[in-house]
């Protein structure tokens, strides 16, 4: 019988889903090649230096280190998740596998895929069989999950096995597992619940993991963590703190959306001394533009625009045209 693509994709699952013994590989034609220079810790991207609040670098080292149980990590935006892994892995020398989940993410992104080129048919490996051949051929390895909370309830279930004590995955009709000797650490991190698009992880996957929850840092650790070079003290280092924690009440209060997170401040002073460079605008003016480039961009709901503005406009002293 001459089987359609679609015909053998369907086959292909429910020999997965059945976990069948006899699903091989070979019985569909090829399997893509990983290029595993590209997950070498040499490759990971410096995100620059991480500062240390409270003792989280030392136990994240920790528990990629052991790689005995999935880590997640609560906390949000721009509060340096992401850069703290990139940080450790380069440090330790393990190899990274990075995945931003998100809406539109499915099983075929996690498990693979049936694929068409000139040559025929082959099976694309996805993140999960991904992770576990990384580990393998470095002997150590991070599959970092970012922002699993945008996963789909459906979709969050195809990360349970590999996360508990079975350590393995199935796809393309083979078990991917790892070596004896080998470890594969799995961080996780999400965004707070009430984010657009965040979704309540499943019990069953909550259950797999130990984490973390990391909270907005305060203003005194702000101050540890930016740069403020050649930012003035009182008119716009100590307005734009106020501001921050302002902001961040307003969003407990549910009058606004979005607060502002240390990325935000490390841009309102790159843009700060970028303007100043540029030497085009001066006194005011340059605050003017930096808190609209900086911190109202980041507000398209008119009435939250108009809110952050004026509360601008009072805490920093300057008029926003």
């Amino acid at each position: 019988m001459i089987m359609t693509e679609n015909d053998e994709v369907k086959y292909l699952d429910n020999l997965i889903e059945q976990d069948d013994p006899t699903a091989k590989v070979g019985s569909y034609g090829r399997v893509n090649s990983i290029e595993y220079d590209v997950y070498s810790s040499k490759t990971i991207e410096d995100m620059g230096k991480y500062l240390d609040l409270h003792g989280e670098t030392k136990r994240l080292t920790d528990v990629i280190k052991r790689a005995n149980k999935p880590f997640l990590i609560y906390g949000a935006k721009g509060i340096g998740k992401t850069s703290l892994v990139h940080h450790i892995c380069r440090k330790e020398d393990i190899a990274l596998v990075e995945f931003s989940c998100g809406i539109g993410t499915n099983k075929s992104d996690l498990k693979g895929r049936l694929q068409v080129d000139k040559d025929g048919s082959y099976f694309e490996r996805g993140v999960l069989p991904t992770a576990f051949l990384v580990a393998n051929h470095f002997g150590h390895a991070v599959l970092y999950l970012d922002e699993i909370g945008a996963l789909e309830h459906d979709v969050q279930k195809w990360l349970n096995r590999p996360l508990d004590d079975r350590h393995s995955c199935e796809a393309g009709g083979k078990k991917y597992t790892l070596k004896e000797g080998c470890k594969l650490a799995i961080i996780a991190t999400t965004n707070p619940i009430e984010y657009a698009g965040v979704n309540n992880l499943t019990e069953d996957l909550r259950s797999r993991f130990i984490g973390q929850r990391w909270t907005n840092p305060t203003s005194e650790e702000l101050e540890e963590i930016i740069d403020w070079t050649d930012i003035p003290t009182a008119s716009v280092k100590e307005p734009l703190l106020t501001q921050t924690q302002n902001i961040y009440s307003s969003r407990i209060q549910g009058d606004v959306e979005y607060v502002l997170s240390p990325r935000d401040l490390k841009q309102f002073t790159e843009v700060y001394r970028e303007l100043i460079e540029d030497g085009d605008l001066s006194g005011d003016q340059i605050l003017e533009e930096t808190i609209k480039e900086s911190i109202l961009i980041k507000y398209t709901d008119p009435n939250e625009h108009e809110l952050v503005k004026s509360r601008c406009q009072e805490t920093f002293g300057v008029t926003i045209a």
